[in-house]
């Protein structure tokens, strides 16, 4: 590694560590990100919180909504996310061979 050059050496030997380490704090973000913004209005449905605001402003029916739209984010979280990155860090370990 110390007769690499600069470029070679960061592509094969720093950045793949450091996507390794990387990869459980970008899930977390990425959870956190699903529930402080509308994450499913990037793939052209409408905002779950605004619809369940609408929702509840028709209806008063506060915590039908509210809990259907935490069970919709609960379930995105769970059952989407978390097995992805999960997937990912167990790709990224066993390249670097800490499988």
């Amino acid at each position: 590694a110390l007769s690499m050059p600069h470029g070679v050496r960061m592509r094969r030997i720093i950045l793949p560590q450091a996507l390794a380490i990387m990869l459980p704090p970008w899930g977390n973000l990425l959870i956190e990100l699903l529930k402080g913004t509308a994450l499913v209005s990037l793939i052209s449905v409408a905002d779950l919180m605004f619809q369940t605001r609408q929702i509840n402003a028709a209806t008063y029916l506060s915590a039908q909504a509210f809990g259907t739209a935490l069970i919709i984010y609960y379930i995105l979280a769970r059952f989407l996310i978390t097995p992805m990155m999960r997937w990912a860090e167990r790709l990224v370990a066993r390249r670097l061979g800490r499988a």
